[in-house]
């Protein structure tokens, strides 16, 4: 079918004009609203995030030093969702940690790897003094942010370190 010769320049000026009308209504739709919610702040002076304590492990230590094993434990404290938890206590506070832990825990494979790798990659004659301990504490943080997202970690916590 032909359309007169009106109808076609109609045609031809208005498909290009809707099209680029289109396609600003959704570049300013994605630039208005269809970022990321901003993250949860950094806990204040007495509060902390969401607790997740990993069960300790026994990891070879590198031949050749005065050690052979080191058994650790950690605790990694997750940001919460909302700014609102921190606010929580009672009962509400255990039930947003528990959701918020249970969501960690399909990660802990592989976050067990990580640690694992990085104790194992460590001295331990340099595990002995409080350098080697900050250094292996900063790169296992990297490790457990590198699993779980850097920003979903605020920090790390070594609860067992123990060397033989």
């Amino acid at each position: 079918m032909k359309l007169p010769r009106g109808k076609r320049a109609i045609v031809l000026v208005g498909l290009p004009v809707g099209l680029a009308a289109a396609a600003g209504l959704v570049a300013t739709q994605l630039v208005a609203g269809g970022g990321a919610p901003p993250p949860a702040p950094d806990p204040g002076v007495g509060q902390h995030g969401a607790m997740l304590a990993l069960e300790s492990r026994v990891i070879n230590l590198p031949t050749g030093g005065p050690f052979r094993y080191a058994k650790i434990a950690l605790t990694v404290e997750l940001r919460p969702e909302s700014a609102a938890f921190y606010d929580l206590t009672g009962e509400a506070r255990a039930e947003a940690e528990k959701e918020i832990v249970a969501s960690a825990e399909p990660l802990l494979p592989l976050l067990y790897d990580a640690i694992g790798s990085v104790v194992a990659g460590s001295s331990g004659a340099a595990l002995t003094t409080s350098e080697g301990r900050s250094a292996l504490k900063a790169d296992l943080l990297a490790a457990v942010r590198e699993v779980l997202g850097e920003e979903e970690v605020l920090g790390i916590y070594l609860t067992d370190l123990v060397m033989q």
